[in-house]
């Protein structure tokens, strides 16, 4: 059996070069070696591989030398007759490496080989076999006509898009996220070129194989997936800049001697028209936020003006200066709270902008009477502006929760959790779904698990059985599922892989843990799902405005609610429906309330708003238990919901616990209103 060198290049990428090596491990070819080449992690990244594995060898850097060189680096130590260069960021299937090997020794021509790459979400990443980018190979793919005809032989040639996955193919390169080279191929054509610090070095190691009479294959009999751009997120210099850099390296290294001087201009046009359309194309969220908000403002107060003066004639004899005004001051008001940078799904936020946005027009109208709109004009504007601008912040997340955007960076959601399932119900699984369940902040709304067959344990699970493996594209529809968790010790890796290329057009979000470890490796993140720390927190609760705004916010609520209710409080009283009930509230004392007797969860509480006006309880709180249950433990005033009644299960004494703590940590009046809304949803 020949041996294989496997070299993995890492930098600040701890928990996925961790996966990546268990997933090695797992591979059913044992004649290998590991070497890491770290290039000086910050994130513990020798440390924990020394620790974790005894047999790997892991290479320090002092500096962050670029990926080509550290691999040079591993290479020089590496003993294989192959060399395997793998990404940290990357999980194999159990016969990737067998596959390879076996494959690239079937033709001594054969120089290096690449097996089909999967994305995080299933689709196929298309830079595992491609074209060298000359000007007619890169023509199409600058002007984007490779994504219009992506199954012609000429618009697709960049990506190769018009040749079948599934099949073996011949190309000019593939990706270096995962390459199989003869160590004498290698060694022959002296490595990668060490003046690519990043990026642009496996296309270049592709056409020296090339040059050097061997030929370089794409392999579809295995598969692996790549996270992709994990490590260059915590880098020290901008990514996209390096791209381009490497790029223009490439055309000088390569093409200087061949192409005519128009030919390198159209070129080196292309790669930066390239680069502004991809720096254009990172902001798009932040300018359709602006661009939407200022299509909403500007409509609002034309409506207003019609509906206040009967035609458009106040901001024809402005000359547009009135209306442009009040717009400029209302996005700015955005602007300051960060609704176009760090939170533009924020409908909270959005909402506040309104209501100071109102208050300095009404201001703006009092100084400056001579180009002011009327109050009423104000007034019905903000009403729109209100309603509308967080309303399509509000649709977005319902869109991105339901898998039909991806999610912009923004802050947790228990309103818009995603429906989630973990498939696999083996200890492995049970521990993923717990740590979860303790956690009120994952934005991950667990329905049950999937598995290759039913258990008689599976009765003490934590979440429901919802079906085997076979019935897994129907139970994804029937309860509308978001995202899957594999339990990585209920399926390999290659079953796993095999799932996600089978279900790539359920638009779903694939997440994995690395064994026994509380995070979530997924798409462009990590996720912590394990315990929570409280020490040394400042609790909102306790605090002088969330305690007076939360309980202003209780008496409008429960006064609104009892009059809009009040036909149902009267039927009910007429059946003789209402009954006593007693329960525990803070600090041991026993509350006398009055609930319907019915299975309707929200009409039986319907009666507790009084007891909210009375400031018993609240309408968001912790759970209401009996007056006699030993040590209830509650932290909180008790509420008619709350975080608990969001679960679907029976939660433990110390999730309660949990539950409370996570509460007055965060409360308010987002949070509160968010747990109504789900509550309602839930019924």
């Amino acid at each position: 059996m020949r041996k294989v060198s496997i070299i993995i290049v890492s930098y600040n990428v701890r928990s996925y070069v961790s996966h990546a090596i268990d997933s090695i491990l797992k591979s059913d070819y044992n004649n290998f070696e590991i070497i890491v080449v770290d290039n000086n992690s910050y994130d513990g990244t020798c440390d924990h591989l020394k620790k974790k594995y005894k047999t790997i060898h892991v290479i320090s850097n002092d500096t962050n030398r670029g990926f080509g060189k550290a691999v040079n680096q591993g290479a020089k130590h590496a003993d294989g007759e192959y060399l395997f260069v793998l990404n940290p960021d990357t999980i194999i299937e159990e016969d990737t490496i067998s596959k390879l090997i076996k494959f690239i020794s079937m033709n001594k021509n054969i120089g290096m080989v690449g097996p089909k790459i999967l994305n995080a979400d299933g689709s196929l990443q298309l830079s595992c076999k491609r074209s060298f980018p000359t000007l007619k190979v890169a023509l199409p793919k600058i002007l984007g006509l490779d994504k219009i005809f992506p199954n012609s032989k000429w618009m697709g040639k960049y990506n190769l898009t018009y040749l079948d996955p599934s099949k073996n193919h011949t190309v000019d390169a593939i990706s270096g996220s995962c390459m199989m080279i003869s160590s004498s191929v290698f060694r022959k054509i002296g490595g990668f070129d060490e003046t690519f610090f990043m990026f642009g070095e496996d296309i270049d190691i592709c056409l020296r194989i090339w040059k050097a009479n061997f030929e370089v294959h794409y392999f579809s009999g295995t598969k692996i997936v790549h996270y992709k751009g994990e490590s260059v997120k915590t880098a020290p210099y901008n990514s996209r800049q390096a791209f381009y850099d490497s790029m223009d390296i490439f055309v000088d290294k390569h093409y200087s001697s061949t192409l005519s001087l128009v030919a390198r201009f159209f070129i080196s046009f292309g790669i930066r028209l390239n680069k502004f359309l991809a720096s254009f194309n990172e902001k798009k969220s932040l300018f359709l936020s602006l661009l939407m908000d200022l299509i909403i403002i500007s409509c609002s107060f034309s409506l207003a003006v019609y509906f206040r003066f009967g035609n458009f004639d106040p901001i024809f004899d402005s000359h547009g200066l009135v209306p442009i005004v009040y717009v400029a001051l209302w996005l700015s008001v955005y602007s300051y709270l960060q609704l176009y940078s760090r939170y533009i799904l924020s409908y909270s936020r959005a909402l506040m902008g309104t209501v100071i946005g109102f208050l300095l027009a009404v201001l703006f109208t009092y100084f400056f009477k001579q180009i002011a709109y009327s109050r009423l004009v104000i007034i019905n504007a903000s009403t729109l502006i209100a309603l509308f601008l967080p309303g399509w912040r509000i649709f977005t997340h319902y869109l991105i929760s339901r898998g039909y955007f991806r999610s912009v960076n923004q802050s947790k959601s228990l309103l818009f959790a995603r429906k989630t399932i973990v498939l696999g119900s083996d200890i492995e699984g049970v521990r993923i779904a717990e740590s979860i369940l303790n956690r009120f902040d994952s934005g991950l709304d667990l329905i049950g698990y999937i598995d290759k067959n039913y258990q008689e344990e599976n009765n003490n699970l934590p979440i429901p059985f919802l079906g085997k493996l076979n019935e897994a594209r129907q139970l994804i529809h029937t309860h509308r599922i978001n995202e899957i968790i594999f339990s990585s010790s209920s399926f390999s890796n290659k079953e796993i892989l095999d799932f996600m290329d089978k279900t790539r057009d359920l638009r779903l979000i694939y997440r994995m843990v690395p064994s026994e470890q509380d995070i979530l490796l997924g798409k462009s993140n990590v996720e912590d799902i394990g315990g929570i720390s409280f020490i040394n927190i400042e609790y909102n609760f306790y605090q002088k405005f969330h305690k007076f705004s939360k309980r202003i916010f209780d008496i409008i609520i429960s006064i609104l609610l009892l009059i809009i209710l009040s036909p149902i409080i009267l039927f009910y009283i007429s059946l003789g429906r209402l009954v006593k009930i007693q329960f525990g509230g803070e600090a041991g004392i026993i509350i006398n309330a009055r609930i319907f007797k019915t299975s309707n969860k929200l009409i039986r509480d319907i009666p507790l708003l009084f007891d909210v006006l009375k400031g018993n309880i609240s309408i968001v709180g912790s759970k209401l238990v009996n007056s006699d249950e030993t040590s209830p433990r509650i932290l909180c005033k008790p509420g008619i919901t709350g975080l608990e009644r969001l679960k679907n299960i029976k939660l433990k004494s110390e999730t309660r616990k949990s539950a409370q703590q996570y509460y007055i940590q965060n409360q308010n009046l987002k949070l509160d209103v968010e747990i109504i809304i789900k509550t309602l949803l839930n019924g």
